[in-house]
């Protein structure tokens, strides 16, 4: 299955990717992966000391866990929570493979463990709520306070996480030019893979997925 998505044909990230007002289908790693590739992927987390995931879509643990524990080996990143969210972004994004939800009349949602299951050499693919979900809960998994957003300009939708700055670290040196939206919380910095006027046009009208 990961090779199979790994190999269509990649293409430019799109805004018009999330519907509004429209019940998403949810997919979960066991509607992606056979009977015999979960066991696979259980003992290997069993091996390595890692819980199973909790939650629905946004997750920590499982696979999330497993994915930012080898990125940020791979990084050789600081023990610095910004440095570690800004950077990992950054990598799955230069490696993420643009991939359009199947034309069913219902936009898909992956959860994080479902999007991971699909990685296929160092590639992973899918559209912007996948990444959304994904970045949300690789920001949770290294205690980032984080959740989607739902961003509408017209009739053009588009997701995007996003995660709160610690009080402690709002001068860190990894938050320059970064895009971010204040409210009551603090400051909420974005994890889009739009930057500036790009990203800006989706955060006048937009909902909140904190809890999915």
């Amino acid at each position: 299955m990961a090779k199979k998505e790994a190999n269509k044909k990649k293409t430019i990230p799109e805004p018009n990717t999330i519907i509004k007002d429209l019940e998403p289908q949810v997919i979960n790693i066991e509607d992606i992966v056979t009977p015999k590739e979960k066991v696979i992927i259980r003992n290997e987390l069993v091996k390595n000391k890692i819980p199973p995931a909790i939650g629905n879509l946004i997750q920590v643990e499982g696979l999330v866990l497993k994915e930012v524990s080898e990125l940020n080996i791979k990084l050789n990143t600081s023990g610095s929570q910004i440095e570690q969210i800004i950077a990992i972004q950054e990598h799955i994004f230069k490696n993420w493979h643009y991939i359009f939800d199947p034309v069913t009349g219902k936009d898909t949602w992956r959860s994080a463990e479902a999007t991971l299951s699909l990685k296929y050499k160092g590639q992973y693919s899918g559209d912007c709520d996948d990444f959304a979900i994904l970045m949300a809960s690789i920001a949770r998994q290294i205690g980032l306070r984080s959740r989607m957003v739902g961003g509408f300009d017209g009739e053009s939708g588009h997701a995007f996480a996003e995660f709160l700055v610690p009080v402690n670290l709002s001068s860190n040196k990894w938050l320059f030019g970064t895009d971010y939206r204040t409210d009551n919380s603090g400051k909420w910095v974005s994890l889009d893979w739009f930057k500036g006027k790009s990203h800006d046009k989706y955060t006048n009208n937009i909902i909140i997925y904190e809890d999915i």
